[in-house]
């Protein structure tokens, strides 16, 4: 089984509190590291080692996180798992570089903010992180990512109809833990990309503002309403409170 080491999360005697308020804590994390990482930009980018001191200047607890160049245009955060020990023991954030200079403009913000977002999401509430790590380890991750991506974390424009369609064929496929693992991650996920992308678009709207004098035109945030979060969390909330009904029958 694949455990959380202390350096992954934060304790619990510091998280503890309500969905919305882990949610609050880790909005207020963020905003800290935004103000000491804003005040970083001497020119419209910062280096990379920069960025990496800043982040670990602002956590408050131990912790293992390593920020790397990713040339893919987009961001990342990924769990590090040490497969000897059985063990999530750090994170990978993943934050595209300026193609001339190599380091991270503030223009991307809405990017490095992002995966900021998500990273004191992940430390604050570990269930989370758990569950990604169950699912990985029965193997239902990877049998389950690429229709997550291709239909839940995707810009297409289906109709609600065609989403509870293409959800309930794939749900077949699956056994019924698979489902109900799938579903309930599904949803944490989805709810996690519209904290971290509010707190994009924040952050880049502020940091332009700060820093105008820096750039030439104003350079606007990725719409997360492209992706329809809301309705597809509706939709994944409806089939999981099926399959958990099922279950329930089952076994009674």
């Amino acid at each position: 089984m694949i455990k959380i080491d202390k350096i992954a999360k934060y304790p619990l005697s510091f998280t503890k509190g309500t969905p919305n308020q882990r949610r609050e804590l880790a909005s207020c994390l963020n905003f800290k590291f935004f103000k000491d990482i804003s005040t970083k930009f001497k020119s419209k980018d910062v280096s990379f080692d920069v960025f990496q001191k800043t982040l670990d200047e602002a956590i408050p607890f131990p912790h293992n996180i390593t920020v790397i160049k990713n040339d893919e245009k987009k961001g990342f955060l990924t769990a590090c798992v040490n497969d000897e020990c059985n063990i999530v023991n750090g994170y990978n954030m993943g934050i595209p570089p300026n193609s001339f200079s190599g380091e991270i403009p503030l223009t991307t913000a809405d990017i490095f903010m992002h995966e900021s977002a998500h990273y004191f999401s992940f430390m604050t509430n570990p269930k989370m992180v758990a569950r990604i790590a169950k699912m990985f380890e029965s193997g239902t991750y990877l049998k389950t990512q690429n229709f997550y991506n291709t239909v839940l974390y995707s810009k297409n424009k289906l109709s609600s109809f065609e989403i509870s369609q293409k959800l309930d064929e794939f749900l077949q496929t699956l056994t019924v833990k698979e489902r109900i693992d799938f579903l309930q991650n599904s949803r944490y996920r989805l709810t996690d990309e519209i904290f971290a992308y509010k707190e994009g678009a924040k952050y880049q709207d502020l940091i332009q503002k700060i820093h105008s004098d820096k750039i030439c035109c104003k350079v606007d945030a990725v719409d997360y309403c492209d992706y329809d979060f809301e309705t597809k969390i509706k939709i994944v909330e409806q089939k999981l409170i099926k399959e958990l009904k099922n279950a329930r029958a089952v076994k009674s």
